[in-house]
């Protein structure tokens, strides 16, 4: 009935096709990544006179800009204060209506960015769209970690990770290809500074649904994403998110519809990869959680360590 409700509002308000909006498009590295960077730029493809390219670039020392195909703002700023800060940086940097979040290790497909901005400018009602991702064939370990559903849905898909109804509407955003009306930060504040471990987008997405204002979500408008091929790499991730993990929960509290989900898209993990694949998405499954309980109980750890001090000093 919610779903319903939601988009029945949104079919009420139409934008006129012949309204052009200006559109902001931020890429944020903490290095620059020549080949990588040229890549995603030249996926971009000739892009209308109304979008703007953003690459901000964390770094405290002065460097000469990287040379890629087509003209872009280039935008210093701190390094290491966390994802959601960069992502905040962009938004007060961009000059558009809509403000479209791509990664710099993603490149895209011809008519991504259309396929991404098609509901905001056909709707006023619609303030947030999200595409998914797909990973390209790797090595064994890199086709095994992809098929867990991360990032963006991975090899698995956006739909098999979270929820989405027959209307195409869900309630989590992925904000590594994603486009907002700069009306939603209004609403619902920026992106919080504090989750520096990852989680930003989850708990961006958790205002918004307490918002009620609900993600369109368009399957076409994917993006390619490198796969993660070392076990180094793996570990690293599965720990920072374990971190997220507990930062988000002592954000939000009650976490059992996470965890229900999170099942959820196991069960969906396991279905969709009964095949030679099946020994090490179950071990990378079982790795996945041991690895993610560790970072947790580490930023616990760090929490109560912090606490403690705090106390000490105020006595």
């Amino acid at each position: 009935m919610k779903q319903m409700k939601i988009q029945q509002k949104i079919q009420q308000t139409k934008i006129p096709q012949t309204e052009l909006v200006k559109i902001s498009i931020v890429i944020i590295c903490d290095k620059i990544r020549q080949e990588k960077l040229e890549r995603l730029f030249c996926s971009l493809g000739k892009l209308p006179s109304e979008v703007e390219l953003l690459l901000l670039h964390e770094s405290n020392l002065l460097v000469l800009p990287p040379r890629l195909p087509f003209p872009f703002r280039y935008i210093l700023i701190p390094e290491k204060q966390g994802i959601p800060f960069n992502r905040n940086q962009g938004i007060k940097e961009a000059a558009g209506e809509i403000i479209v979040f791509i990664d710099d290790d993603c490149w895209v497909p011809e008519r991504w960015l259309q396929h991404l901005v098609e509901p905001l400018k056909r709707n006023k009602a619609i303030m947030a769209v999200t595409g998914g991702t797909k990973i390209p064939r790797s090595n064994f370990l890199g086709d095994g970690v992809s098929a867990l559903g991360f990032p963006g849905g991975g090899s698995l898909g956006f739909e098999k990770v979270w929820k989405v109804s027959p209307e195409g509407l869900t309630n989590h955003l992925s904000v590594g290809n994603c486009a907002l009306r700069r009306k939603v930060f209004e609403q619902v504040g920026f992106f919080d500074e504090t989750m520096k471990s990852g989680a930003e987008d989850t708990e961006f997405s958790y205002r918004l649904e307490k918002a009620r204002i609900p993600v369109c979500y368009v399957p076409e408008a994917f993006a390619y994403h490198e796969a993660r091929t070392t076990w180094k790499s793996f570990v690293g991730w599965q720990v920072r998110r374990g971190r997220a993990n507990y930062q988000f929960k002592a954000k939000v509290g009650n976490i059992n519809g996470f965890i229900k989900l999170r099942l959820w898209s196991a069960v969906n993990i396991v279905r969709e990869n009964l095949n030679w694949k099946l020994p090490l998405v179950l071990f990378l499954l079982g790795a996945s959680f041991v690895l993610q309980q560790w970072g947790y109980w580490q930023e616990r750890k760090k929490e109560e360590q912090k606490n403690k001090a705090e106390k000490q000093v105020k006595r």
